[in-house]
């Protein structure tokens, strides 16, 4: 006999009510949480910059790309725990979701342990391979170590919050994130200004923020009336929990890292056309990034909304809860589309004085504004069928799309000599992935991520 659920006042019951209200007011502390993160990051280079050393500034940087690839696996891995959550929500089964939590709660654990153990053997010989600059070599790798070490506080952060997520409560992990940021910056500019410890004061206030972040998660998920409790009793591996949230997590993770390696490997070929290129590459990448905020926040709840109705099975629900935030996106896509093309020689300016780079950058732009328009249905049908519990499909998709940007930014541009097949490369890339995912999912893929989650609540049932 199951244990009935009921949603605290803190939650957003996304099974029942307006859908388009519902998911509009679930996205929007996750908007603000992708806009406090880039805030954040300007920020904390700000300090390092202008108040430790250029040295400093680029013993952190050298060490971004790890840092990158690490919160990549973890966010991946609590999309997991998020969506099964979600489910167990939807279903309204209290002893189901507390199990979950318990076997979050304890992967948690074990996978940081395990990131902190292999991340503290391979800084040395990682940032060797990288070819990181001696003068700047034993600060990057004070970084890493104390970054590492702080592993654990990050990764409750990231799966709690996920967590809460998958309960329908998108505003406390926006505050706790609120929190963490600003502490962060507090403890910058105390490490730094009063205690004089440089890049080694910088990692350890990361460290402590993120450490105080997940603490407080840990505490509100056992106060804040979910109904359920993390304590040591509560710590089990169930095994039909664990595959679930690997199941959906892994590939998660896989992905992100996937695209960031991709990203790398192009990099070789912008390089080529030379540092006022490279810069122009970047500015656009950081407007690209800042451009699709809302798309990000708006398909990272539909892959809660539908985990939340995939429990109660309500496919109709789920169907134009997906069609609507397609739409919606779609429409945002030419606003956004139109936006940069009028903006596309004004946007450069504020990032650079140099008017060779901002001549690259508004073509960039202009090429890049294309990807508004279909860059929301990816979004939205990866989420969809993460949501549902298919994450090893839009792993590949992703995975197709990234990759195939190398080939496509070696023979446009590089074998043509024209910088302009870096940005094409990224449009067709974009769309060849979009296209991908929906053949998949309108042509079969969402009626067989149906039929296995039915098969898996039968399994359940027995």
């Amino acid at each position: 006999m199951h244990r009935h659920l009921s949603l605290g006042k803190s939650r957003i019951d996304l099974t029942e009510g307006p859908i388009f209200k519902n998911l509009m007011v679930f996205t929007l502390p996750i908007l603000l949480g992708a806009i406090v993160t880039q805030l954040y990051n300007v920020a904390d280079s700000i300090i390092v910059g202008q108040f430790v050393s250029a040295d400093a500034l680029a013993a952190v940087s050298a060490s971004s790309p790890v840092m990158s690839l690490i919160n990549m696996f973890l966010i991946g891995l609590s999309a997991g725990s998020s969506v099964v959550i979600a489910q167990r929500v939807g279903a309204r089964d209290r002893d189901a979701l507390q199990n979950a939590v318990g076997t979050i709660a304890c992967l948690t654990l074990l996978c940081s342990l395990f990131i902190t153990v292999v991340g503290l053997l391979i800084s040395r010989p990682l940032l060797a391979v990288l070819g990181t600059p001696e003068n700047i070599f034993s600060d990057s790798l004070a970084y890493l170590i104390v970054v590492y070490l702080g592993t654990t506080g990050n990764m409750i952060y990231q799966m709690g919050s996920g967590a809460l997520r998958g309960m329908g409560d998108s505003t406390w992990p926006f505050l706790f994130l609120l929190m963490c940021s600003v502490l962060n910056i507090v403890l910058d500019l105390v490490a730094v200004l009063a205690l004089g410890l440089g890049v080694l004061g910088v990692a350890i206030a990361t460290a402590v923020s993120q450490l105080v972040s997940g603490i407080g998660v840990l505490i509100h998920l056992n106060r804040g009336g979910y109904g359920v409790k993390v304590t040591a009793r509560t710590l089990r591996l169930d095994g039909r929990e664990t595959r679930q949230v690997i199941g959906i997590g892994l590939p998660a993770a896989i992905q992100n890292i996937g695209n960031a390696l991709a990203a790398l490997c192009v990099q070789s070929s912008v390089n080529v056309f030379g540092p006022a290129f490279i810069a122009a590459n970047s500015i656009v990448t950081k407007v690209d990034d800042l451009i699709n905020i809302p798309v990000m926040a708006l398909s990272t709840a539909l892959c809660t909304y539908v985990g939340q109705n995939m429990g109660v099975f309500r496919l109709d629900r789920i169907k134009k809860g997906i069609n609507d935030s397609i739409l919606s996106l779609c429409a945002l896509g030419v606003v956004l589309c139109g936006l940069l093309i009028a903006l596309r020689n004004v946007f450069p300016w504020l990032f650079t004085d140099s008017a060779e780079v901002a001549a690259y950058a508004s073509d960039g732009l202009f090429i890049m504004s294309f990807m508004c328009l279909f860059h929301g249905i990816d979004r939205c049908l990866v989420n969809a069928m993460r949501g549902a519990g298919k994450s090893v499909v839009p792993m590949i998709t992703a995975q197709f799309g990234a990759f195939s940007r190398i080939p496509l930014a070696y023979f446009l541009a590089v074998k043509t000599g024209d910088w302009h097949g870096i940005f094409y490369a990224l449009l067709i890339a974009s769309f060849l992935r979009m296209a991908a995912i929906a053949v998949y999912y309108y042509c079969g893929g969402w009626k067989h991520a149906v039929q296995k989650f039915e098969a898996q609540r039968k399994q359940a049932a027995q």
